[in-house]
């Protein structure tokens, strides 16, 4: 037999560096197989848990980034009142405001209207995330008692989803446009109706002073505020109510913690201009 065909005839060396490793360690294959396998496995369990973990994301309780969180507030056995703010956010009012309810360490409800939400939904979301209420006013503070009840509906449903789509959650309360509702009014809105108790006609007022004061001469435990975060003098008169009061005793909270801790159980339907001991 030629040299020639010795050679053709012998077994072909791999070129391959990998390729002569799997030859002379063949279980290398294998054992790299089971390993990747165990680190996907390991991978994908770390993955499950993150994700268990972030649930509290999805279904946030009363975000309270800047404020005590309510479980942690204790309200018992002290003079309440419930700070309101309707029609808004406005851009520079409501931000404003809420700088000010920071730094003041007080939180309020915000009966926003939809059409204002869905134009700045950061302001939304910065009051929510800084421990505030998010509720409705109704979509474009019509007169819902005024409308057919399937318009008065439509407006309170357009404005539910606005709001819920913004704050991840269902509304717990509607203020009807200038307090004013019917059966029909109350049976759409499929919540507690929150009117008031104290009204320092803030909205036609151009004296903080003023706003004050009649604001101080109607309140008593429980009381809801009607003021309105798209006015600057509303603004204005805030820090000097938010002192008064406390200095008369008073203590903030927003619609629910006053009811919790109340223990009354607001009821759709069903509406409340106070919320006594």
């Amino acid at each position: 037999m030629s040299t020639c065909a010795k050679l053709s005839s012998s077994k072909p060396k791999p070129r391959n560096f990998l390729a002569r490793i799997n030859i002379r360690f063949p279980w290398l294959k294998l054992a790299a197989t089971i390993f990747i396998g165990i680190i996907a496995i390991l991978d994908l369990l770390d993955f499950t848990i993150s994700k268990t973990a972030d649930l509290s994301d999805d279904f946030p309780t009363t975000p309270m980034s800047k404020h005590v969180k309510a479980t942690e507030r204790d309200l018992k056995n002290k003079k309440l009142v419930a700070l309101t703010f309707d029609d808004g956010p406005m851009p520079g009012t409501t931000s404003r405001l809420l700088d000010i309810l920071t730094e003041k360490d007080v939180v309020a409800t915000f009966f926003t209207l939809g059409v204002m939400a869905r134009n700045h939904p950061d302001i939304i979301k910065r009051a929510l995330n800084e421990g505030h209420e998010i509720a409705s006013h109704t979509m474009y503070h019509q007169n819902l008692a005024s409308l057919s009840p399937t318009n008065a509906e439509s407006d309170i449903n357009e404005a539910r989803a606005v709001i819920e789509s913004i704050i991840g959650r269902p509304i717990k309360f509607t203020r009807p446009p200038y307090g004013l509702f019917n059966p029909a009014v109350a049976t759409a809105a499929k919540t507690p109706l929150i009117l008031w108790s104290v009204d320092p006609l803030d909205w036609q007022s151009n004296d903080p002073g003023s706003i004050v004061e009649t604001a101080l001469s109607q309140v008593s435990d429980g009381a809801i505020i009607l003021m309105h975060d798209i006015y600057s003098t509303s603004v204005d008169a805030i820090p000097s109510l938010v002192d008064r009061l406390r200095a008369n005793g008073y203590e903030f909270a927003t619609i629910s913690e006053l009811a919790k801790t109340r223990g009354l159980n607001l009821a759709a339907g069903n509406d409340y201009y106070r919320i006594s001991p």
